[in-house]
């Protein structure tokens, strides 16, 4: 696995996990996990996009990709720093909101996170023949998904910029994951960037899952106040935050 490509036209691209290299030595750890889950998930920032960022079909790389990576840049200036933020890494983040929501859930307290167990993220869910028929699809995609206790996130900041029917087809998919017994945990824009009520959810999360968060983890300590502006503010710089 190289660091270059070459196109068609003989021009030299860039390697998805090159380029994941010479940020650690640019980003802070945060935004460094961040633009790891864009690598690795199915979106990329695009600012001419109405939200700021456009579906990709695949992702750019894998986290097994760039653990090969790394393990064969020994020397390299930033490896350290990459090696670091690769464990809290996740794959197919399909936005940049679902990274920060799933960033939030399971970082560790030092990191700004509420250091939750790891989520599956757009995880299909096989759908009995009555969901199919609510959700008026055979095929189902969990956006933040514990599936074991039949447990869903769904991030909707989105709904500013979409159609009636996009509206529509989202509502049938939570309708069809509830009728097969899942807890569906609905976010919004507005909740993510109001602390008190987002730990309230949090919280919510938290106990579904068996985890108990410690009380003095809560709040606007420095290391979430940091984490937050740290990423949201990567989201703006590079895209449109929705």
């Amino acid at each position: 696995m190289g660091s270059f490509y070459t196109s068609d036209n003989d021009v030299f691209i860039t390697s998805p996990e090159f380029m994941f290299l010479m940020a650690a030595s640019l980003l802070s750890s945060a935004q460094l996990i961040a633009f790891g889950y864009e690598l690795c998930g199915l979106y990329s920032f695009d600012c001419k996009a109405t939200r700021g960022f456009r579906k990709r079909q695949a992702p750019l790389t894998t986290i097994e990709r760039l653990r090969s990576y790394l393990a064969d840049a020994r020397g390299s200036w930033g490896r350290a720093n990459a090696l670091s933020a690769l464990p809290h890494i996740l794959e197919n983040s399909a936005s940049p909101m679902e990274t920060f929501d799933a960033m939030a859930l399971c970082l560790p307290y030092r990191l700004g996170g509420y250091g939750l167990r790891k989520p599956h993220l757009n995880y299909e869910v096989p759908l009995t023949e009555r969901a199919a028929r609510i959700a008026k699809q055979q095929r189902c995609f969990a956006d933040i998904c514990y599936p074991k206790i039949h447990l869903d996130i769904e991030h909707h900041g989105k709904y500013d910029h979409v159609s009636l029917e996009d509206r529509a087809h989202d509502r049938a998919r939570v309708n069809a994951l509830k009728d097969m017994g899942f807890e569906v945990i609905e976010l919004t824009k507005d909740q993510v960037n109001d602390l008190i009520a987002f730990e309230y959810i949090i919280q919510r999360i938290a106990s579904l899952t068996g985890k108990r968060i410690k009380t003095s983890a809560l709040g606007a300590k420095d290391a979430r106040l940091a984490f937050r502006r740290e990423v949201l503010s990567w989201n703006r710089s590079s895209g449109k935050l929705r």
